[in-house]
């Protein structure tokens, strides 16, 4: 009888070892190996108590089959898995999986051999969207960094002293306590960062950039106008092009001061040759720290390209007489303040020269504008201000009509800028100014705007058996041709239509053959119809000549 009560003992610890499920996210399995380890001691006596418990009362025994069939049931249809497979992230930036349950699930990152064990727990069914903030993961509290559901920080309890370091990590979902998907988590290291100068112009509108609240700024407004150069002209922006690389999360648009609230993220732009015995001047984004002036910055990161944009107002910003103390390097840094790195580290640096604006003005043919000439007065100018900018050429005479043409006029990527006025219906005879609004004093230029005097000349010939005169100078404002009148007043010859202008050795063709020295009076006749009529025009200016 003993010996059987022993086995009947026996044969019930066995039943009720069997009859407890194993938590999934109480076996650890180490990468290559079908070795399951068990870690969550006390979870696990818990439930062994609480099922010999049940033994004790019979429960088990009177009600252990239904209970087990039912399980297996439920057991066999549960489900989970992760639908995008193995995932990979930047150390320091954020990940985001997606998880499937056909009911409440565990998703456990990681374990004892990886030196971080996190447990999520994701409740009812159906798809969860995880993310985890792997630059945060030095925090106890993974609630703080974890979205999606309830995170629990099984190992190390007090946090990462590091950021979550270079690895693949098991990541693991079971439902109904059995193991139903298995993935990668890849963290990578973080790569090398670089910058790069650009200038837009200082008409641009900072507040045109959506800023989003994902970190994802469309910048296209920006990258629009902006022109990748290391020249900035005083009052327009200096724009700060960084690749980034880990600071997803790290970086805070409101605040690049190096401070705490910056999480150790520092931007400044820092005289490059302030001159001896001076200290460099240097001006830091959100703050005035250690003898720093305000840089007036407006910051848009574009994690969805790894870029961050900083946008630099240079319209205060003092300028020396001398040239090389303009020089500035805009510097991205990670202070001590920052868990990426040991030590302050500048990670990202690329130089920024201001000059001081100018802008020049010329005509393309001359300063004085005849009647003839073609309407349109064309200028043209140079400029070091950001290709994009607006400039407004003017013109402007207030006697003896007054006008104005203004033109609105964009510069081009070598800095030059051409614009137009029409001076077909403007009044001869008026002086006019001509200047670039906001640079009057270095663009300021006069034109005149003539209507010069008709005029004709001929000198003494002898064209012999030839039946022609040759006119030497002609200068018709508005058209017409020269008229040949002999001593009494007839006309003896004419030449073709002369178009507006100045015209030499024009040719006059005889009525008749002259064969006596005679004088030939030449008659500068208005005919703006262009033709060749026999009735006396207008005459306008008279040369005379004697054949010889």
């Amino acid at each position: 009888m003993r010996r059987t009560h022993i086995l009947a003992t026996v044969v019930a610890t066995i039943l009720v070892v069997a009859a407890v499920p194993v938590p999934a996210d109480a076996l650890t399995t180490a990468p290559g190996s079908n070795d399951a380890v068990a870690f969550d001691v006390d979870e696990t006596q818990s439930v062994s108590s609480a099922n010999q418990n049940a033994l004790r009362s019979g429960d088990v025994a009177e009600h252990g089959s239904a209970g087990s069939e039912t399980q297996s049931r439920n057991v066999a249809d549960a489900s989970g898995s992760f639908p995008g497979g193995n995932v990979t992230v930047t150390r320091g930036d954020r990940v985001t999986f997606t998880v499937s349950h056909s009911g409440p699930a565990n998703v456990t990152i990681g374990g004892p051999d990886y030196g971080y064990h996190l447990r999520i727990h994701l409740g009812g069914s159906g798809t969860d969207e995880v993310s985890i903030d792997t630059y945060a993961t030095t925090s106890a509290d993974p609630d703080t960094y974890v979205t999606g559901g309830d995170a629990t920080l099984v190992g190390p309890s007090g946090g990462l002293d590091e950021p979550l370091e270079p690895g693949d990590y098991l990541v693991r979902v079971d439902v109904a306590g059995v193991e139903r998907d298995i993935a990668t988590l890849t963290v990578e290291p973080r790569g090398g960062m670089s910058a790069q100068t650009f200038v837009a112009p200082g008409e641009f509108d900072p507040n045109s950039v959506n800023a989003g609240n994902d970190g994802n700024a469309n910048v296209g407004p920006l990258t629009g106008v902006a022109s990748a150069r290391g020249t900035v002209a005083k009052g327009d922006y200096a724009v700060v092009k960084i690749e980034e690389s880990g600071l997803e999360t790290a970086l805070n648009a409101s605040d690049l001061s190096g401070g705490e609230a910056a999480n150790g993220v520092k931007l400044t732009f820092t005289q490059t040759a302030p001159g001896p015995n001076r200290d460099p001047t240097t001006y830091l984004a959100h703050g005035t720290t250690d003898g720093a002036k305000e840089a007036n910055v407006t910051v848009y990161p574009a994690f969805g390209s790894d870029h961050v944009y900083v946008v630099w107002d240079t319209s205060n910003v003092s300028l020396s007489r001398q040239s090389e103390r303009n020089r500035y390097e805009a510097r991205l840094t990670l202070t001590e303040g920052n868990s990426l790195v040991d030590e302050e580290t500048v990670v990202a640096a690329t130089p920024v020269r201001l000059v001081r604006q100018t802008v020049s003005l010329s005509p393309e043919t001359d300063h004085v504008h005849l009647p003839w000439e073609n309407d349109t007065y064309v200028v043209s100018g140079r400029t070091n201000r950001a290709p994009n900018t607006t400039l407004e050429v003017r013109i402007r005479s207030p006697d003896p009509n007054a006008f104005l043409q203004i033109r609105p006029m964009t510069v081009d990527g070598d800095g030059r800028f051409r614009a137009s006025f029409d001076l077909g219906d403007v009044s001869r005879g008026a002086n006019a100014t001509m200047w670039v609004r906001d640079h009057y004093l270095e663009t300021m230029q006069e034109v005149a705007i003539v209507a010069p005097d008709p005029s004709v000349t001929i000198d003494d010939q002898d064209p012999g058996d030839d039946p022609e005169l040759t006119v030497a100078r002609a200068e018709v404002p508005e058209g017409g041709f020269v008229r040949l009148v002999d001593e009494g007043g007839t006309a003896v010859g004419r030449s073709n239509y002369l178009e507006p202008g100045r015209h030499e050795n024009v040719s006059a063709s005889l009525s008749m053959p002259l064969y006596d020295s005679q004088t030939i009076r030449a008659e500068l006749v208005a005919d703006r119809t262009a033709t060749r009529r026999t009735t006396p025009g207008t005459t306008l200016r008279t040369s005379e000549t004697a054949p010889r």
